[in-house]
């Protein structure tokens, strides 16, 4: 059965023809098979969303939120939350943890159930194989794919499985660009304009979840470090799959309703926030934190930041004190930070070089514990941009902020341990970015 494809920009995606993994050197994804289940017949695009059970219980539990937190593999808080981290140089160099994660969920899906995907890059045969499996076994899925996934054999194999597998048309739609209009004025910047997601909606024996991660399916992100959090919610897994109905849509105007920035927002917890769109949770959380006496750790690991005015609000922040550590997976990102600078109010700021260092890394993720809105607390900020003009204005993303401080300790020792394997700037030269429009 064809799947559907709707061109939603003018531009060309200068990411097609970049270099990927083979499959042939892909670690093993190990993960159980689930019990067997009734499978019935799959069920239209437009299927109901079950009510939660009240008895639900979550799938393939990880370590419970007590002790030590787990670098290569997954935590929960007990409750609602999730964490799962992968540490390649504590792993020879290979980690799928993460996508280890994902292909659990899958495997844990079946008749009933609901699996919806909005993914860039994909090209690793086990996360196919678990799909369609799901599907096979009765799950209802629907992928959102960028028009990357079609350059890969595996992503092409899940497109057409998918179609094959559901005699309702149109579970898979891939976005030539971004699926949702931008909201720059454009062109985009180099490489951008993509749907950048890494995006599970599950809902699995009743239980709504909401899964956002900085890794694609793809196997070099086995050698990058990668992290990825699961909240299960259905306040929020309702607004993610508003989201998901404009994504396949390609318009944020769905029955009837339109979104403007307001609506692209979710009040939380977790706060979220959807993209394109002006004005983001990272840039906002950053303007409301002050470091405090007691109070001023910001970690953050991210792979490309390229954005003025974050730059300048991390600035700032080491101008108050704040004891701060960045890292980064380019050495001329790392340049970009730690040369000196001047803030837009004139003052100079000079991060200490040993500070900012650069490791492979996919991820992005701020843990803060500060004063935020006038309240010491404990944040993190993370999920699929990295701090890019493109991650804002011109890409498909999905940001949230957690709260509380197991979450930060869980994202602090992921930082440090990536923190403890990377190096300084092998680079002397310093980029000058381009300005966001």
């Amino acid at each position: 059965m064809a799947y559907r494809v709707v061109a939603t920009a003018a531009l060309t995606l200068a990411l097609l023809g970049s270099a990927c993994a083979s499959s042939s050197s892909e670690p093993p994804v190990e993960s159980r098979e689930p019990a067997a289940r009734a499978v019935t017949a799959g069920s239209s695009s437009a299927a109901p969303v079950r009510p939660a059970a009240a008895t639900a219980t979550p799938t393939a539990v990880p370590p419970a939120a007590r002790g030590k937190t787990r670098l290569s593999g997954c935590n929960t808080d007990g409750a609602a939350l999730e964490v799962c981290f992968s540490s390649p140089a504590t792993k020879g160099g290979s980690d799928p943890a993460v996508v280890r994660r994902f292909v659990e969920l899958f495997n844990a899906a079946g008749a009933g159930d609901s699996l919806r995907i909005a993914m860039f890059r994909w090209d690793i045969p086990a996360t196919t194989k678990a799909l369609v499996a799901a599907q096979q076994r009765g799950a209802h899925v629907e992928i959102v794919a960028d028009a990357d996934m079609t350059t890969k054999a595996a992503g092409r194999a899940v497109i057409a499985q998918i179609e094959a597998g559901d005699p309702a048309p149109g579970n898979v739609v891939v976005c030539q660009g971004a699926c949702l209009p931008w909201r720059g004025s454009g062109p985009a910047p180099p490489s951008q304009d993509v749907n950048h997601l890494k995006l599970l909606l599950a809902d699995i024996d009743g239980q709504r979840s909401v899964v956002t991660s900085s890794s694609n399916f793809e196997g070099r992100q086995y050698s990058q470090v990668n992290s990825l959090a699961r909240v299960t919610d259905d306040g929020y897994y309702a607004f993610a799959l508003d989201y998901f109905q404009r994504l396949r849509a390609q318009s944020w105007t769905v029955g009837g309703q339109t979104w403007g920035d307001a609506q692209k927002t979710y009040a939380g917890p977790p706060a979220a926030m959807v993209y394109p769109r002006k004005g983001d949770i990272v840039l906002n959380t950053l303007k409301q934190t002050h470091c405090v006496k007691g109070a001023r750790t910001v970690d953050i690991m991210v792979a490309v930041i390229q954005r003025y005015d974050v730059r300048a609000q991390i600035g700032r922040l080491w101008r108050e004190g704040c004891q701060l550590r960045i890292v980064t997976t380019r050495d001329l990102i790392e340049n970009w930070l730690q040369r000196p600078f001047r803030l837009p109010g004139g003052q100079s700021v000079d991060i200490a070089d040993n500070l900012v260092r650069t490791i492979v890394a996919h991820d992005k993720v701020y843990a803060i514990h500060a004063k935020i809105g006038g309240k010491v607390q404990y944040a993190v900020v993370t999920g699929t941009s990295n701090t890019t003009c493109g991650g804002l204005l011109y890409n498909d993303e999905l940001m949230l902020r957690l709260e509380g401080q197991w979450a930060f300790r869980a994202y602090r020792a992921h930082v440090s341990d990536a923190f403890r394997h990377a190096h300084q700037s092998r680079e002397s030269a310093t980029p000058v970015q381009a300005r966001c429009h």
